[in-house]
């Protein structure tokens, strides 16, 4: 695994999620956990929410109500790519897989795994999971 400096003492960033660590904070020591924090960072934020940055993030949230169909799936898949090939550069998205269940459906819930690598090291994968939920909250698991 790839680690700043050949190191596994130097952390490289405040991982996820917050909570009390050998410093201030938890930190993340290896890049593919970092890309993790900030795969969950990038996808959690609104565009036009971050201050001076108003192309940062992405609009996931508004195809919570869109019919879960095989378009809204594209839709999705589009987004989360578009937006990791530009600000992640150095993230490998494996797969992107859309929980269409009748019952996530029924209830107007969206979940989305993703499997990832960085270019670093493309021979270890972690993934993240996002359960977009009909009351607007999210949850994120696999962290």
């Amino acid at each position: 695994m790839a680690n700043l400096f050949g190191r596994d003492d130097i952390g490289i960033g405040v991982a996820l999620p917050f909570g009390p660590g050998l410093s201030n904070f938890k930190l993340n020591y290896t890049t593919l956990d970092q890309a993790k924090t900030n795969i969950i960072n990038l996808l959690l934020t609104h565009k036009g929410e971050r201050f001076m940055q108003p192309d940062f993030g992405t609009n996931l949230r508004r195809y919570l109500f869109q019919p879960n169909n095989n378009q809204i799936q594209g839709e999705l898949k589009s987004e989360i790519l578009d937006a990791i090939t530009f600000w992640l550069p150095y993230v490998k998205v494996e797969n992107i897989t859309v929980d269409n269940t009748i019952e996530n459906i029924d209830q107007y819930k969206i979940n989305i795994t993703l499997t990832f690598s960085v270019t670093e090291d493309i021979t270890e994968f972690t993934s993240v999971t996002f359960k977009f939920d009909s009351d607007g909250s999210v949850g994120v698991t696999n962290l």
